[in-house]
């Protein structure tokens, strides 16, 4: 065989190579696989990183699932279950209730969706103490308070938390799969006869994709929590995976092998969501939307019922975040320790005047709130673009090996905490090799950001996997047939079918980047620390007033932010770009 032949079957192999998913395993590689391998490998290897004698062990397994940090993690197990149950559960009604009925104030029950997911799972659950402990709020409102302050120091109040944390993802999810459904399927149910309940039973499962996205999200998601495992799970003395996972790795000595055995376990907990998704949808399409698909139309309650309904909605938000939200706020207004003092109840704005004028030895909250303004910029615009890619290859129906490998890590990825991949980016990134002869990235602001996209991209890639699946291949292969390019194609059948997903993810992003603290807390650029660190900073002192302001005053900011991109999205794009999924005219 000559060279020439030889070159010429190189150069056609080269060219059946898929380059994009080359490029795209890659990269996540580099953000997710390796970081948390290596320090998955902490566990059987502690020696390989300087961590133990012993090249090889199984100790560390068995030590793992012994005791205190046996019980957390079968604790987390049951706890994510029932958390995802319920918040699947409400948020399906929620949604159907706000896209398909004429309720007043849709927009107002959207936006504190919003609001709920804005809050990070450790404010809400200060928040809710500020509530019930005996002397705070609830005692000024006249409420007796203690039998709920021993409910919720326990596994109910960490389920209760956790669900209502894991509901604003499931909503978002589910709403948009109900709003591309169009109301054919339901007439078609009604017209053979089908009553309301049978109805929904039959339309519920065309949405399959949403439903058991946002259930594996709301399991991940709250297996991987550590706010509410931190303040409640150990005051409470249960023991949850997450909290245990912390006290190993800042115990003295730190005991990083048996942390990475339970990193190891939080992984392989979101084998079975994925699992049952696979089974689900193998060999059937969920696809709904094309060129034919109708506008709803909503369910028009009496004036009566319309009320009741509008009223009971904002019974459940009120209670879910404005409760805990108020609590949060009457705190930053006092100085003193309890809400209630032998001289009265004093209100004072000095915590607000102390958030920018830095105490001694404290940082001020103007700096670190720009930082993790850009922080949030950099790290929404990455995620998205690397999200939607990997959102279409998990929504693709053509299911190979490839796809099924990606699906597990990313849903695994979203259960490990941030601790865990600060921890993995500190253990590969600081190898010497890798510092002295590639790039030496750490204690830098490209690695934070790094950090943060790989903490995000599994999550969105999963919220816009729903989305995007509903979208008929018909829609890009008729703008095809027609001339247009692949990039045209995109923007004129998929875009705008997309844009309001798109945009949600990108400010999702964005907002949760402000309030991360685990991965800010140890991946910061010394002099540039993000928001969440000064405030969990004051938080943790005497100064606790000045916290709850700080994080009032950044909820304020993020809110600002999420109102202008709405609004350019409104005024920037066509407007049949935002009537996809409306409510049609009454029939």
């Amino acid at each position: 065989m000559t060279t020439s032949t030889l070159t010429h079957r190189l150069v056609a192999r080269l060219r059946r190579v898929r380059w994009s998913g080359l490029v795209l395993w890659i990269v996540l590689l580099l953000l997710i696989v390796i970081p948390l391998v290596a320090f998955v490998l902490v566990a059987i290897s502690p020696r390989l990183f300087r961590q133990g004698p012993s090249y090889f062990t199984l100790s560390n397994i068995s030590a793992a699932f012994q005791g205190y940090t046996g019980q957390g993690i079968l604790d987390s197990l049951w706890v994510s279950t029932l958390a995802g149950v319920f918040a699947v559960s409400f948020a399906t009604t929620i949604a159907w209730i706000v896209q398909r009925t004429n309720i007043f104030g849709r927009r107002i029950w959207s936006g504190s969706m919003w609001l709920l997911l804005l809050v990070p799972t450790w404010m809400t659950t200060l928040g809710w103490i500020d509530v019930v402990q005996p002397g705070e709020l609830g005692s000024a409102l006249g409420v007796h308070t203690l039998f709920f302050y021993h409910m919720f120091f326990g596994a109910s109040g960490i389920v209760f938390v956790n669900a209502t944390a894991s509901l604003p993802f499931c909503y978002f999810v589910i709403s948009v799969g109900m709003r591309g459904l169009g109301s054919e399927f339901e007439d078609a149910a009604r017209v053979h006869g089908a009553s309301r309940l049978l109805t929904i039973r039959t339309v519920l499962p065309i949405i399959a994709p949403a439903l058991l996205s946002a259930f594996a999200i709301s399991f991940a998601e709250t297996m991987s929590d550590f706010g509410v495992a931190f303040t409640l799970g150990s005051t409470s003395h249960f023991p949850i995976a997450t909290y245990t996972l912390f006290n190993a790795i800042y115990a003295f000595p730190a005991n990083f092998p048996v942390a990475a055995v339970i990193a190891a376990v939080l992984i392989l907990s979101t084998v079975p969501p994925v699992f049952l998704q696979a089974r689900v949808m193998r060999g059937r399409s969920y696809a709904v939307l094309s060129g034919r698909t109708k506008a709803v139309r909503r369910l028009q309650f009496s004036p009566l019922a319309r009320i009741g309904v509008t009223a009971a909605v904002g019974i459940f938000m009120f209670f879910v975040i404005g409760l805990p939200l108020l609590g949060a706020i009457t705190s930053s207004l006092t100085n003193s320790s309890s809400f209630i003092t032998t001289s009265g109840i004093h209100w004072t704005f000095q915590s607000y005047r102390d958030v920018f004028n830095s105490l001694p030895s404290f940082t001020s909250l103007g700096q670190p709130l720009w930082t993790s303004s850009q922080l949030g910029i950099y790290v929404a615009t990455g995620t998205l673009i690397l999200a939607f890619v990997l959102a279409k290859r998990l929504a693709s129906r053509t299911s190979g090996i490839s796809q099924r490998i990606a699906d597990v890590f990313l849903l695994g990825s979203i259960a490990i905490p941030g601790i865990v991949l600060g921890v993995g980016y500190i253990f590969f990134f600081d190898q010497r090799f890798i510092t002295s002869h590639i790039v030496d990235l750490y204690e830098t602001m490209p690695l934070l950001i790094m950090g943060l996209i790989a903490s995000s991209v599994p999550s969105q890639a999963r919220l816009l996997t729903g989305p995007v699946g509903q979208i008929q291949s018909s829609l890009n292969e008729a703008a095809r047939v027609h001339g247009a390019s692949k990039w045209r194609a995109f923007l004129t059948t998929s875009m705008p079918l997309l844009s309001r997903a798109l945009v949600w993810a990108w400010l999702l992003t964005f907002t949760k980047t402000i309030s991360e603290l685990a991965i800010a807390q140890i991946l910061y650029q010394p002099g540039h620390e993000p928001a969440s660190v000064v405030i969990e900073t004051y938080l943790g002192t005497i100064f606790a007033s000045i916290g709850s302001a700080a994080t009032v005053i950044t909820l304020v900011e993020m809110i600002g932010v999420i109102a202008l991109v709405l609004t350019i999205f409104r005024l920037a794009t066509p407007k049949g770009w935002r009537r996809v999924g409306e409510a049609g005219v009454r029939s």
